[in-house]
C-alpha cells in the first residue's frame, strides 16, 4: 500500500468524490499521490475526525513478488524470533557457503532439514529454524 485515503462523495459513500485525504502522511507531508479522481489529495491533520470518508488503500509501486523476502528488511516484534522465512534462508545459502567453506548443495540440505511446515498442517508457512540450522552447519564444519 502506497497511502491509505479517507474518500468523500458527493452522496456519503456514493457519488462524484469532493475530498480525499492522506490517511497515513500528516502534515506538512507531501501525499503519496497528487490526486485523487480529479480531486487534490490533502495529507492528514492529526485530530482530525477522518471517520465520515471511505477508506480506501492505494498501491505503491512496489512490486507482486519483490525481489528480497519481507523478513529480510524487519524485525520480529522482540528481536528474538528464531525463524526466517524459507525464501530468506534461500536467499543465503551462497553466502553461507563460501562463509563455512561447504558446498551450496550441502548448505541447502540443511535448509531443508531444519524448515518447518506449516503449524497444525495450514496455519502460516514454511519457517526455517535459525538455531538449529546454525548449529548443524557448526557441526558440518
Amino acid at each position: 500500500v502506497g497511502a491509505v485515503l479517507a474518500v468523500y462523495h458527493q452522496n456519503g459513500s456514493t457519488g462524484p468524490v469532493t475530498r480525499a485525504v492522506s490517511l497515513n502522511e500528516a502534515c506538512p507531508a507531501t501525499p503519496f499521490i497528487t490526486s485523487y479522481q480529479g480531486v487534490t489529495v490533502e495529507c492528514a491533520t492529526p485530530g482530525e475526525d477522518y471517520s465520515k470518508g471511505v477508506i480506501t488503500p492505494i498501491r505503491g509501486s512496489a512490486p507482486d513478488k519483490p525481489a528480497v523476502p519481507a523478513d529480510a528488511v524487519t524485525a520480529s516484534g522482540s528481536g528474538l524470533d528464531p525463524h526466517i522465512s524459507v525464501a530468506y534462508a534461500k536467499l543465503q545459502v551462497n553466502r553461507v557457503a563460501a562463509a563455512r567453506h561447504l558446498s551450496t548443495t550441502e548448505v541447502t540440505k540443511l535448509v531443508d532439514e531444519h524448515t518447518t511446515g506449516r503449524a497444525l498442517g495450514f496455519m502460516g508457512q514454511p519457517a526455517v529454524n535459525v538455531l538449529e540450522l546454525n548449529l548443524a552447519l557448526d557441526r558440518a564444519a
